[in-house]
């Protein structure tokens, strides 16, 4: 049985929008099973630097963070050229790009990670691929001030021209530069089944607090709060179903989605071969930034 855990002490560090900040502790425990290796990262169209995370899972029970793998070769390859990765030197696990790169839309680009996991003195290789989809371009957002129940909100609305096609999407947000819904629970994702190939026109995405509710609300972990004057970043991934499905199953894990009655999700899905779990993804992000008004 798979299962994805919260703990406090293992942090992904992943380049660009998802991968571009740290991250909420991601573990995957397992009831007495053979431990498995965990791959998660990918690309993104940014020039920065880029991030897989390699870890092996625990014991459902065993109460510890995954530990991060050390000695791996990672690489990632396409038409374009190969990217090699280096381990970081505080971050046991944690790999990056040698330099600053940025995937193309339209390449498909190939996960190839070696390392001798199991310690037997044999090396094993995991790979996946992806496919990096066009890039959907924001005409603009903005926002403005409603009175709800009392209380003064915020809302983000999204223009912009929806592809004729069945896309997926992520958006995360910064708030004066700073990353606030960077942890994998707190991405909002977007399927295009109501308004496929659609004119997006004052379409709204997020509601955000007001500051002024700050203290009220300060039990409410992870609500975000807005005062005028504020910068608010929208980014846009259109990402692959499967990544999309693979970060709704983490939600549902972390927030409790399963069943009552039910066991807890046994398959978490996955684009790594050879027995590992993660996900490797690699997409566009388009960005667009919009400041807080009194309206």
């Amino acid at each position: 049985m798979i299962k994805i855990g919260l703990y406090t002490s293992l942090v992904f560090c992943l380049a660009s929008a998802l991968f571009s900040s740290c991250t909420e502790p991601f573990d995957i425990k397992t009831d007495d099973a053979p431990s498995k290796i965990v791959i998660y990262g990918g690309l993104t169209n940014e020039i920065t630097g880029h991030s897989i995370m390699i870890s092996s899972t625990l014991p459902y029970f065993d109460g510890k963070s995954n530990p991060g793998v050390s000695g791996a070769r990672v690489q990632i390859k396409s038409s374009n050229g190969i990217y090699d990765f280096v381990e970081n030197d505080t971050v046991s696990g944690l790999y990056q790009t040698a330099k600053n790169a940025a995937g193309i839309p339209g390449i498909e680009y190939t996960l190839i990670v070696e390392v001798d996991f199991n310690r037997d003195g044999v090396t094993e290789t995991y790979t996946a691929a992806s496919l990096m989809p066009t890039p959907v371009y924001i005409d603009s957002i903005t926002t403005r001030s409603l009175n709800i129940m009392g209380r003064k909100m915020h809302p983000v609305y999204l223009y912009a021209q929806e592809p004729p096609a069945e896309d997926y999407y992520l958006c995360s947000y910064k708030v004066n530069d700073d990353p606030v819904t960077s942890a994998i629970s707190r991405i909002s994702l977007l399927n295009d089944k109501m308004f496929n190939g659609q004119y997006l026109s004052a379409m709204p995405l997020r509601m955000f607090g007001d500051v002024s509710d700050k203290d009220v609300d300060r039990e409410e972990e992870g609500r975000v709060y807005l005062n005028v004057g504020d910068k608010v970043t929208l980014s846009l991934g259109h990402i692959e179903k499967g990544y999309y499905n693979f970060i709704l199953q983490c939600q549902n894990e972390m927030g409790g989605g399963s069943s009552f009655f039910g066991a807890p999700a046994s398959n978490i899905i996955t684009n790594i071969s050879n027995g590992g779990i993660g996900y490797f993804s690699c997409y566009p992000v388009m960005e667009a930034d919009v400041i807080v008004s009194g309206d």
